[in-house]
């Protein structure tokens, strides 16, 4: 008890003790004292638990995070999330099995956005919370106005004549001119759901027609296709958004229209059919000079026209992570009217009268804009360069307005304004890669400039000469490019795994040896050659230019020679979602609680890694079902020997690049059948009956499909074939037949568990309960996706086909379910000019 009480009046006495004067240093005047609290002496065994411990725990997490949310909202946290929110509800309206109703969409919007300004002054938190549901339906209800203005995609392949307009066209390396048309009229047939416009190649020789002129000829057209695989990049939705219909070539050389049949374009129409005609001139103008590859990239900086790029250097461009110089983007558009900028500040700086009488920054800023929309003008507007645009002339009004230009506020308003244009390129790659770079470049350069103004740098030994200057300027020079060329590779990494299905190893390397001849070679001097062009004074600037292209290209060819190039096949929905959202917090947050985006991306690389991620389809069918493809330990074996390199190269990138396994040839169908039916001849006489012969004629079909099955089974996962149309497979104990001939339906059902028909017919299953995928199931379902089960499942037993078991099957369509726009013309029927949609 006595010891007790000695406790507690020392404690007492420790509480009422006043605060003592200590001064800070030694010999320093009062005004260097500070008040301290005394040491508080205590009798508690620190290992004993303490009571109040957690609490204390508690209450200083409590105060941290009220602290960062502080910090955060400070900044603007809520107006940078409105972006997200209104790209997240695009993302979802386009990604939606049906549509949804615009009614719905605009009154959700309308009650969000009006329980956000009515709660604001009231209730923040709610305020907010509204806020953000306002800006999804918003994004919604943008998408929904898209697509409206959508084309009609032609239902399926078909030859026609067609009679139109020239509104664009291209030429390639070969002399081939790829026409853009505006259709005016089909004939024989006369297509009842003509597309708006078409994209036609012609390979005859002919006087190339110009840019507005009329065409005429007869064509084979073709439907935009879907995704390869699903997952995949549906080009259907992009046709769609990109207003062209259907795509095909001439049989023969084009023809001249009657320029008086033709309604006359309107001024609209004539002004856009001018610009065309410029960029086409100057393209023209820059192979004329830079042949070969330079030219072609060149051609594509200028008025992204492709066309005349090699496939080799596209191909090393893509594996070293340097094809976005390929398209005009927000760096190009940036130098581009950056390099203006500075011309226009340096001549007015020579003149002082000019500095003192008028604002030379604002001048050239308006200089600089106006290059802008010129370039975004005779590049063609594609969506890519509408949205650098529109981020340049958001900081150039920044500029104007003495505010501060590259800020994450500005990428912000850039990103709403792209998504309330064109509310599509939120699920493409550009609209993510782009502003991924562009908020991880801010974020990154704002943690490096406050660490720098935080600290005092030590002098270094080479600053006081000259040399060493310029050393010092070439080494911060190199530094910043290789930061740049990380931070930006490393955000955009993650949407080029998803969307492209590879990582550039290399790319850091790659881009601190090509950049600098970009920036201060490459396109300097391509925007020289614009200006001086009218004047015919542009070859020696074009001539600079292709001199530092040529060594973009020797870069890219060097660095893949060193490897590097990451193949990591198709990356799970989930694992994107993820380590976006990682992403989204660590560069938008300030705060400790930004750390919380890097679990999140942990996670989503951890989702994205073979032990968690699905390994992948068993089997995959093209959707016109002229395509199947076993994913087997030797690679992706098909049954065509020379498989369609579009859908064929999707599916080895998506499956971590396997090499291709060919079909094992064996002897014709028509020749065993010739052979078998000379020998009955022979046997039989000249007396042999018709049904005898076909019914010889089917023995002996069924008999090849005994053997291939038979040789198939002792090489497993692999086509055996014996002509393009008749391949069998056993695949993880699924007998697998692919044929495209209907008298081999019945045969080919009673001994396979899976049958692929390349035709259409209207037999939707096999009676003996094998699995069958007809070209017409797939022209609904799109391509199919496969993985065999480990159970087998009940199946019907026939004289072929004695097991009364099946393994599984879990398929997997692209399009099942989906009816959109882009996807309604595969339920046309043109013989009743109908739509069959299921209910």
């Amino acid at each position: 008890m006595q010891a007790r009480r000695s406790r507690q009046e020392h404690e007492t006495v420790e509480a009422q003790a006043p605060l003592s004067l200590a001064p800070m240093r030694p010999g320093s005047g009062l005004s260097d004292l500070t008040l301290r609290p005394p040491q508080r002496l205590t009798t508690t065994d620190p290992a004993m638990p303490q009571p109040g411990r957690a609490a204390s725990v508690s209450a200083g997490l409590q105060v941290a995070l009220a602290a960062a949310a502080a910090t955060e909202a400070s900044g603007g946290l809520s107006f940078l999330f409105l972006p997200v929110a209104m790209g997240a509800g695009a993302g979802l309206f386009y990604t939606a099995a049906t549509d949804p109703g615009m009614i719905a969409l605009l009154c959700a919007f309308a009650v969000t956005a009006g329980l956000a300004l009515f709660a604001r002054p009231r209730h923040i938190g709610f305020a907010r919370t509204a806020g953000f549901a306002a800006a999804l339906f918003a994004g919604a209800v943008a998408a929904g106005i898209e697509q409206r203005s959508g084309t009609v995609l032609l239902d399926q392949d078909v030859t026609t004549g067609i009679t139109g307009l020239v509104e664009a066209r291209e030429f390639d390396a070969g002399g081939r001119v790829r026409y853009l048309i505006r259709v005016i009229s089909t004939a024989d047939p006369e297509l009842g759901r003509p597309p708006g416009r078409v994209r036609l190649v012609a390979r005859a020789p002919h006087p190339p027609l110009p840019v507005g002129a009329p065409i005429s000829g007869r064509a084979r057209l073709s439907s935009p296709s879907g995704p390869a695989m699903p997952g995949g990049y549906d080009f259907a939705f992009r046709a769609f958004i990109d207003g062209i219909g259907a795509h095909g070539f001439f049989y023969r050389a084009p023809e001249a229209g009657d320029p008086l049949a033709q309604p006359p374009p309107g001024r609209l129409q004539t002004f856009w059919l001018g610009v065309r005609t410029v960029r086409e001139r100057i393209s023209a103008r820059i192979r004329s000079v830079l042949p070969g590859d330079p030219g072609g990239i060149a051609a594509a900086l200028a008025v992204s026209d492709r066309r005349g790029i090699s496939e080799p250097t596209v191909d090393a461009l893509r594996a070293t992570g340097l094809a976005h110089i390929l398209a005009i983007s927000g760096l190009h558009m940036a130098l581009a009217a950056g390099t203006l900028y500075l011309l226009i500040r340096k001549l007015l700086a020579a003149f002082p009268v000019a500095v003192e009488a008028w604002p030379v920054k604002k001048i050239a800023a308006i200089g600089a804009l106006l290059a802008a929309t010129a370039y975004l003008m005779i590049s063609g507007g594609s969506v890519a360069t509408q949205r650098a645009w529109v981020m340049l002339a958001i900081m150039l009004v920044a500029v104007l307005a003495d505010r501060p230009a590259l800020t994450m506020r500005n990428v912000a308003l850039a990103a709403m304004a792209i998504i309330l244009l064109t509310p599509s390129a939120v699920v493409g790659p550009g609209f993510q890669m782009s502003f991924a770079a562009t908020a991880a470049l801010i974020s990154a350069y704002a943690v490096l400039a406050a660490r720098k103004s935080g600290g005092q740098s030590a002098p270094s030994l080479l600053a006081g000469s000259a040399p060493g200057r310029a050393i010092i300027l070439l080494a911060k020079a190199v530094l910043g490019l290789a930061i740049t060329s990380l931070v930006a590779g490393l955000a955009t990494g993650l949407f080029s795994a998803h969307h492209f299905h590879r990582l550039a190893g290399n790319g850091v390397l790659a881009n601190v040896l090509a950049m600098p001849l970009v920036t201060f070679a490459v396109m300097p001097a391509g925007v020289l050659a614009l200006l001086m062009m009218p004047f015919g004074l542009d070859e020696w600037p074009l001539r600079v230019m292709g001199k530092g292209l040529e060594g973009v290209i020797w870069t890219a060819r060097y660095v893949e020679s060193l490897g590097g190039d990451i193949v990591v096949g198709q990356i799970p929905i989930l694992a994107t979602v993820a380590a976006s959202g990682g992403l989204i917090i660590l560069v938008f947050l300030r705060s400790w609680l930004r750390l919380g985006g890097i679990a999140l991306i942990g996670l989503g690389a951890v989702l994205a890694l073979p032990p968690v991620r699905d390994p992948g389809p068993d089997i995959l069918i093209s959707e016109d079902g002229n395509l199947v493809a076993l994913a087997g330990p030797d690679g992706l074996a098909s049954n065509a020997a020379r498989p369609s390199e579009f859908t064929f190269r999707q599916w080895q990138m998506a499956l971590r690049d396997k090499p291709h396994v060919a079909p094992v040839a064996h002897k014709p169908v028509a020749s065993a059948v010739a052979a078998a039916g000379s020998e009955d001849r022979e046997a039989q006489g000249s007396e042999m009956e018709s049904a005898e012969g076909e019914a010889s004629e089917a023995a002996t079909e069924s008999k090849v499909l005994d053997e291939l099955l038979a040789s198939a089974a002792a090489d497993r996962s692999r086509f055996h074939c014996a002509s393009r149309g008749v391949c069998a497979a056993v695949h993880h104990r699924l007998k697998i037949i692919a044929i495209n001939e209907a008298p081999l339906i019945g045969a080919a059902c009673d001994r396979a568990d899976l049958v692929v028909l390349a035709i259409p017919v209207r037999m939707r299953a096999c009676h003996s309960g094998a699995t069958l995928v007809t070209s017409r199931s797939l022209r609904v379902t799109g391509s199919l996706a496969i993985r065999i089960g480990p159970q087998p499942s009940p199946s019907t037993a026939s004289p072929y086909h004695p097991r009364t078991t099946k393994p599984a099957l879990a398929i997997d369509a692209s399009l099942a379910g989906v009816v959109r726009p882009w996807t309604i013309q595969r339920y046309y029927d043109w013989r009743s000019r109908s739509y069959d949609v299921p209910d």
